[in-house]
């Protein structure tokens, strides 16, 4: 039986989900009227990343471009740049707040993603890796190097599931990348997994079940291993490294924050810990002082 649902996933979810989708999306789009920013999406041979669907891809821009427009008093010709920006997912979620004289950088260090990038979204836009080293996504390549931007160089910057995969000696040197080149009074949008109050009430419920919000059980989201020698960084059990899956203590977020002269000015909780909210992570609005 198991040997049979294997063949039955590869042909339907695989194999004929990867020859329809092209021809939905074409057609899709066409329908599209109210919603610029889904133009871009690319179709499922192209999309990659943590979010694979159509559906979903539409469902995460539309949440940050919403976040993002409400945390901002000039929403036009900004400088912004996304961090970690696989596969251009964000950049769906921004475009419309470049304007005509504003302009988007995305950095990531897996180079096939600024690869693929580069080769599908328009010139205009900028794709830079990055040699930085992580132990899941990057094992090869070196450890912890700045980025090569100007001070005070951006209004906005954005990071979508990207500081769930650093420990804490890199979350601490990036985080202070961030408020470098951030413009005084720039807004970062950043996610996390943050351990608070909720987390702590999320653990006491039956944790064998599925998520009231997602579609995998309470116990993926349980972080109960250090994340190496950290007292405030965790990871999940069934990581291999760290760098899978890692949470942070609130308070230590907090810590983080201030040391880098980035004020909390909004909180939005993340669903994984089985409260309500508008995104699957928490999600920080982070402004420089």
């Amino acid at each position: 039986m198991n040997v049979l649902n294997k063949i039955k996933n590869l042909l339907l979810f695989n194999i004929l989900y990867k020859i329809l989708d092209p021809i939905y999306v074409f057609l899709d789009k066409r329908h599209i009227r109210r919603s610029k920013n889904m133009q871009m999406i690319p179709n499922a041979l192209l999309r990659r990343g943590g979010a694979y669907s159509y559906a979903e891809w539409s469902y995460i821009i539309g949440v940050i471009h919403t976040v993002i427009e409400n945390n901002l008093n000039n929403k036009t010709n900004l400088q912004i740049l996304d961090v970690g920006c696989g596969a251009g997912l964000v950049l769906n979620a921004v475009n419309q707040f470049i304007g005509k004289s504003g302009g988007y950088t995305g950095i990531d260090v897996m180079k096939s993603e600024i690869d693929f990038c580069k080769k599908y979204y328009p010139k205009k836009f900028k794709f830079i890796h990055i040699e930085t080293k992580n132990n899941y996504y990057s094992p090869k390549q070196e450890k912890n190097i700045a980025w090569k931007f100007f001070d005070n160089s951006f209004d906005i910057i954005t990071a979508l599931s990207v500081w769930t995969h650093l420990n804490e000696t890199d979350a601490r040197f990036y985080i202070n990348e961030v408020s470098r080149v951030l413009k005084t009074n720039g807004k970062a949008f950043i996610t996390f997994f943050s351990l608070d109050d909720d987390y702590e009430n999320f653990l006491k419920k039956n944790l064998t079940l599925k998520s009231n919000f997602h579609n995998q059980t309470r116990l993926q989201y349980v972080y109960n291993k250090k994340a190496y020698d950290s007292d405030n960084w965790f990871c999940t059990s069934w990581a291999k490294v760290p760098e899978r899956a890692i949470a942070v203590n609130y308070n230590a977020l907090k810590e983080m924050f201030d040391k880098s002269n980035l004020k909390i000015t909004k909180h939005y909780k993340g669903t994984w810990k089985e409260v309500p909210g508008v995104f699957f992570q928490d999600i920080f609005v982070l402004q420089k002082i």
